[in-house]
């Protein structure tokens, strides 16, 4: 399947949405892999016109390097038919294409927070990788505004902690284990979140939740994206396991550029703004998330 295809059947088996018939946006020219007809004429004479160091880096190469989670997140990013689809994936090609340059995706990642160190040592122009905004990972990067919000699900053994009406204030006690994914922003989430609950960092995604379901663990902490998926895929686990989602707590997802990419940031920054003033952003958000009030995401407020 070339780069530019839509989902087909098997994605809709697994309950995405489905495709809306809309005109496919600025990535659909680079699905060969060709570099834009405006970079070529340009080609590196035009660069030499960039004066800020980090865009003509980019010029000159012919290439986004985009880093990613090497794993699957679906709506965000997983694998159909052997090639990588998913709104991150559009959302990468797409600034790939407006900057007239290739686009070269990275998945060497084991985690989400090795993601922020590949852009942090220089081996990533910038990651489109469901990255959580976090001030800690601000640190090491810059982060652009947000393009999406998650929002903190939690998700409680029904037998295990029974009386947890409320498990964002009930299970904050030193007698509850929260498990949350290692290398995840939910890590420190839960450690803010539920301060005084024990937090156990798990390596395995699916040990975590095989062990809240058999009642090992009372909870486990992720976002509504990664819940929901969950419970898409385990409609017979939900028996066991209760999910609560509180939009009140707010997970952004931006876009991560090297710290001392300041124009770089700078231009990610307009170019989403960008493709919210010109349609962009509604269509890959409505063809990867369809909408409606239980939508898992929903788009970031605008500045």
């Amino acid at each position: 399947m070339n780069a530019a295809r839509l989902p087909g059947p098997r994605a809709r088996r697994r309950g995405w949405p489905r495709v809306l018939p809309w005109a496919l946006p600025a990535w659909a020219l680079l699905a060969s892999g060709a570099v834009p007809a405006a970079a070529q004429e340009g080609g590196l004479a035009s660069c030499a016109r960039i004066p800020p160091a980090d865009l003509r880096g980019i010029c000159e190469r012919q290439v986004l390097r985009v880093a990613r989670y090497g794993g699957e997140r679906p709506p965000f990013f997983y694998r159909e038919d052997g090639a990588w689809v998913g709104f991150d994936v559009d959302l990468g090609r797409d600034m790939a294409a407006r900057l007239g340059v290739r686009y070269a995706e990275d998945t060497e990642a084991a985690s989400f927070d090795e993601v922020v160190a590949k852009v942090a040592g220089g081996g990533a122009d910038v990651a489109v990788s469901k990255l959580s905004a976090t001030l800690e990972r601000a640190m090491q990067v810059r982060f652009s505004r947000p393009y999406l919000t998650v929002y903190q699900a939690i998700l409680v053994n029904r037998l295990a902690a029974p009386r947890a009406s409320d498990p964002f204030r009930d299970l904050d006690a030193p007698k509850y284990t929260i498990g949350a994914l290692a290398g995840s922003a939910y890590v420190g989430y839960a450690r803010n979140t539920l301060a005084r609950a024990q937090v156990r960092p798990y390596d395995d995604f699916d040990t975590m939740m095989d062990d809240v379901v058999a009642g090992r663990l009372y909870a486990v902490l992720m976002d509504s994206a990664r819940a929901n998926t969950w419970r898409r895929t385990h409609s017979d686990q939900l028996i066991q396991v209760r999910t609560t989602i509180d939009k009140s707590r707010r997970d952004p997802l931006a876009i991560a550029v090297g710290w001392q990419d300041t124009h770089l940031v700078a231009w990610v920054d307009l170019y989403l703004d960008t493709i919210r003033a010109d349609g962009t952003a509604e269509q890959l958000y409505a063809r990867w998330f369809g909408g409606g009030e239980d939508a898992a995401a929903a788009p970031a407020e605008q500045p």
